[in-house]
């Protein structure tokens, strides 16, 4: 973490293992915190505790609620921007998580032009890690 600044968290990407366990994850966790940093877990493992560990150390966290691009077309990449957008008007905010392919880029980008219209307001993670 010290090799670079200009960043204001970590994220995981197929960590499914390394989330689950408490030995592996608690320290870089602690760590993460100690530099002031936010953790933002993928949302990909059902077993993940980066929560739990979060909170024992004051780490500000959020976790994905959705994967946008798990199924990488632009029909299923809409498909998932929408049922984001949906749990955001449910719950007040939501994240998702997306891969920088080509398809996934040119989806996002054409459905946030039209956020605001939808009264959709985007933030930066920062807003939502608590």
């Amino acid at each position: 973490m010290s090799r670079f600044q200009g960043y204001v968290g970590i994220a995981n990407m197929m960590g499914a293992r390394f989330t689950s366990n408490e030995q592996a994850l608690g320290p870089m966790l602690k760590e993460t915190a100690q530099r002031g940093l936010i953790y933002v877990d993928g949302g990909s493992s059902p077993r993940s505790i980066a929560g739990q560990i979060a909170g024992a150390n004051n780490l500000p966290f959020a976790k994905a609620e959705l994967i946008l691009d798990a199924v990488p077309t632009s029909a299923h990449i809409d498909k998932a921007l929408a049922k984001l957008e949906a749990l955001a008007r449910e719950h007040g905010g939501a994240v998702g998580v997306a891969s920088a392919l080509p398809a996934s880029i040119e989806r996002i980008t054409q459905w946030a032009r039209g956020a605001e219209d939808r009264s959709i307001v985007l933030v930066p993670i920062t807003a939502v890690a608590i």
